[in-house]
Order: structure tokens, then C-alpha cells, then sequence
């Protein structure tokens, strides 16, 4: 049978009282009592019912990690750092998945309100206003992914996505390359529509001829089927892809065509996840510092956390162009 808190202060020689506060470390506690009532928890094997201690304290010991899709290679490294912060702070992580649907988010962040957790981190960029409006309302600390402001209980984490486009056409006409497509995201997704626009304006100030966008789906299906249509015709010499799955989709479609990357095509990515060091060529791509976004997430709540007025700030992560084998001259061999 399931031991007690009861069972504990028998074993320990204390009260119920000095157990709890032991466990929850809201008194001061002699320290050989402590040890004592440790001891007993550890040789009962004594689990406390996290639910009934939110409750009784009125917050939870949890925080709310909100990710867009438990399957994109993107948000790993994000999530562990992330955890492994708030386990240092005494914290656990909550990690749920919209799967980029509404409703689902919106039952997400109910779900976490109803827990009574003190401080969200919502890292999708596709955020209904009346979850902001929700958690503000209720005091409970937020930050966002390119959410574009700050204020009371709002902190937001800032991907500096236009320098990353700028430095992948950058690269490419330092090549030599001058007929370059983009294939990019969902126009519903505001990280999408930044990486595109950063595309357009600068293919305009590089004064490359007009250059063709393709608003695709992030995926490698949607990115193959994107390049079947665009390959019937004359193929580009070069492709910016909006992520790094875009760009393996775009290469598996081009070996499927005949066309050689880099020798007959140029692919250049975006995110430098863990798989685009092992593509076939190796991945130019933009990395991303994704242990920065995670850590930024955990130090926003956690500043916010500790701000009686619950001021939010504004977290910047840069991007860098990392070189590999996607890319060369056109027409080089």
C-alpha cells in the first residue's frame, strides 16, 4: 500500500506539520529534522500528490512549454533546454503540441490555466489574440515566439529570420547565381511571411531579375510536390528553402529529376537541424541557436516569475550562414 504523509511523521518522530514543511520548504526546518523526515520519505518510498499541493499552495510547481509540432526536428533541442532549466530552478516542464490548429492550442493553454501554472511559454508563431488576452487577464507570465511586443506578463523571443535570408542570397550571388526561387511556408504562419518578405527585399537589392517565390508547407512532401511543378519548366540555378525540411524535400525531388545538386542546382536551407549535416550533399543552411531560444523562454517566465509587476521583455536570437556542399558556382563541376 501507498504510504502516507502520516505514515512519514510516524517514522520520522515529527509532526504531519514539519513533514509538509519539509516538502515544500515553506519553514525553516532544523536540519537533523530534516534529514530525519528525508530519510523516512526515501525508506517509505512516500510519492506527495503534486495536485493536491498546487492546491493547497494556489501555483503550481509546473510551467507550460506550447511547441507547434512534437514531429519537426526544430523544437528537440529547444524542449531539453527548456526542461533542463526548469529542473534546475526547482521547476517542471508541461510540454504540449497544437499541431498548428487553434483549437488545440486553445485547449492547451485551458489545460495549464486550469493546473494553476504560473508562467507559459508558447513557441509557435501562430498565437489567437484571445490567448494573450486569457493569460494576462489571469496573471500567469508568457512568452512568445515573434509574437512582435512586450508588456505586462508578455515577454517576447525575437528570430532575427531577415539577416538569415539576407546572408543565404548573399552567398549564392557571391557565386555567381542570379536565377533563384524561394520556397517557403503557409502565409497564415507570421515567421513565414517575415522569411519570404526578407527574400523579396533583398533579391531587390541585389538587383537580381524578378524572382520566383512558392508558398509551400514546411514538410518534405509539401516541398517535393512544390518542386515537381517548378522543374516541368526551367529550373532555377539555385533554391532558398524557408526551412530545413523545405530543402530536403527539395533535394530528394531534384535527385528524382535528374538534377545534381550542387553541380546542376544550388539548395540552401534554413534552421541547421540535426539532419542537415547528414543530407546528401551536406546542407548549407542558416542556423538557428535553438539552445538560446530555449534558455531566453525559461529566463523570460522565470524574470517575469519574480516581478511583482510582471514586466516582459524582448529576447533576440541571432542566425549565422553555415557552409557545407549544397552549394556551388552554377555550372561548376
Amino acid at each position: 500500500m501507498r504510504s502516507s504523509i502520516k505514515d512519514v511523521a510516524a517514522r520520522a518522530g515529527v509532526s504531519i506539520a514539519t513533514v509538509s514543511h519539509v516538502l515544500n520548504g515553506t519553514r525553516p526546518i532544523r536540519p537533523h529534522t530534516r534529514q530525519r523526515v528525508l530519510m523516512a520519505v526515501e525508506e517509505l518510498g512516500y510519492a506527495q500528490n503534486q495536485a493536491a499541493r498546487n492546491l493547497a499552495r494556489g501555483k503550481s510547481t509546473f510551467l507550460g512549454l506550447i511547441i507547434s509540432d512534437v514531429r519537426n526536428p526544430f523544437f528537440p533541442e529547444i524542449t531539453a533546454v527548456f526542461q533542463d532549466e526548469a529542473l534546475l530552478h526547482g521547476m517542471d516542464a508541461l510540454v504540449l503540441n497544437t499541431n498548428y490548429d487553434s483549437e488545440r492550442m486553445l485547449n492547451a493553454v485551458q489545460r495549464l490555466v486550469a493546473l494553476q501554472v504560473p508562467g507559459v511559454a508558447i513557441l509557435t508563431s501562430q498565437i489567437d489574440q484571445s490567448v494573450i488576452e486569457m493569460l494576462a487577464a489571469r496573471r500567469i507570465a508568457a512568452v512568445y515566439l515573434d509574437l512582435g511586443r512586450v508588456g505586462h506578463s508578455i515577454s517576447n523571443i525575437l528570430v532575427d529570420y531577415e539577416r538569415g535570408i539576407e546572408e543565404s542570397l548573399e552567398y549564392l550571388t557571391s557565386l555567381g547565381h542570379k536565377e533563384i526561387t524561394y520556397i517557403g511556408g503557409p502565409p497564415r504562419l507570421p515567421s513565414a511571411r517575415r522569411r519570404k518578405q526578407a527574400f523579396i527585399d533583398t533579391a531587390r537589392r541585389l538587383d537580381l531579375a524578378p524572382s520566383r517565390t512558392i508558398d509551400s508547407d514546411f514538410t518534405v512532401k509539401g516541398a517535393y510536390a512544390a518542386c515537381s511543378e517548378l522543374f516541368e519548366g526551367r529550373a532555377p540555378t539555385a533554391i532558398v528553402a524557408g526551412n530545413d525540411l523545405t530543402a530536403i524535400g527539395v533535394l530528394h525531388r531534384a535527385y528524382d529529376a535528374g538534377l545534381r545538386v550542387p553541380e546542376k542546382l544550388s539548395v540552401v536551407g534554413f534552421d541547421d537541424i540535426l539532419f542537415a549535416e547528414y543530407t546528401q550533399p551536406a546542407l548549407t543552411t542558416v542556423a538557428v541557436a535553438r539552445n538560446e531560444i530555449g534558455k531566453a523562454a525559461f529566463d523570460a517566465l522565470w524574470a517575469m516569475m519574480a516581478d511583482p509587476e510582471l514586466k516582459g521583455q524582448e529576447f533576440r536570437v541571432a542566425t549565422r550562414l553555415v557552409v557545407r556542399q549544397s552549394a556551388r558556382p552554377p555550372g561548376a563541376q
